[in-house]
């Protein structure tokens, strides 16, 4: 009875045991793969190409001192030549009275300061002068103008020529002040006094003058009572300082006037 008797695993058990095993197969092959990578990036030569590169000291570049600029050399003074320096020397170029040829373009009675042109070649100049020595016989070639000036142009030495008199401006003389007297008729605007409350109090009342004086435009410019009430003659000042005349003319031209305003102070 037992020598048949057959023992059967469960099918579960097969397929748990294949699973262990190939979980740890993959285990071992990850890792021998892992080890093959590390062994190979450790045996391996991994170069960037500098092989060929050779190594130099690297210098600092030189610091080149500005080159110092040429100084300009001072210029030597030209001399003029002996031959320049021996012509004779005018302001105008003006022609000779025995040269009938050429006909005077103007007459004037002003006095003539410049001289005549010379015989021959001459040079123009701030001054007329004449060297001594000087003809037409001169070494070197020289050139002129029909009218004989030379056009070799030199500066010879400055003469110094006295400035002409300065006239000095007439002063005008102001016209004198004149008195008009009693200027009540000339006035264009005859300012009236106000009487005042001290003056009405005690009744005060008469002739006041003032003395004033008038601009060219007519304008009172000082006023001054000279007589009168006391109380009266403030208010007979400020009137006659704003009273206006009609200017008054001595040869077409206005002058300044004085003259005397009266007033009637009456009640």
């Amino acid at each position: 009875m037992f020598d048949k008797l057959i023992v059967s695993e469960p099918e579960g058990a097969d397929f748990k045991n294949r699973r262990n095993y190939f979980m740890v197969s993959s285990l071992v092959v990850g890792v021998l793969f892992l080890a093959a990578i590390v062994v190979s990036i450790f045996a391996s030569d991994y170069s960037l190409g500098t092989n060929g590169i050779e190594l130099a000291e690297l210098l600092p570049p030189t610091v080149m001192a500005a080159a110092e600029p040429e100084r300009p050399q001072p210029r030597t003074p030209q001399t003029p030549s002996n031959s320049t320096s021996q012509l004779p020397m005018r302001q105008v170029n003006m022609s000779r009275t025995d040269e009938p040829t050429i006909v005077p373009l103007s007459i004037s009675t002003a006095q003539n300061n410049y001289q005549s042109r010379p015989l021959g070649q001459f040079v123009s100049g701030p001054s007329d002068s004449t060297p001594s020595g000087s003809g037409r016989n001169n070494d070197g070639p020289q050139t002129s103008d029909p009218n004989g000036l030379a056009t070799t142009q030199s500066v010879p030495e400055t003469a110094s020529v006295p400035d002409p008199p300065v006239k000095a401006p007439p002063i005008a003389k102001k016209p004198p002040i004149q008195s008009l007297g009693v200027v009540n008729g000339r006035a264009s605007d005859l300012v009236k006094p106000v009487y005042s409350a001290a003056a009405k109090a005690v009744n005060a009342q008469g002739t006041v003058e003032v003395q004033v004086m008038i601009d060219e435009a007519g304008k009172v410019v000082s006023a001054h009572a000279i007589s009168g009430n006391m109380l009266l003659r403030p208010a007979a000042e400020v009137a006659a300082r704003s009273s206006r005349f009609t200017p008054t003319l001595l040869s077409t031209v206005p002058i300044k006037v004085t003259g005397v305003i009266v007033y009637n102070f009456i009640r």
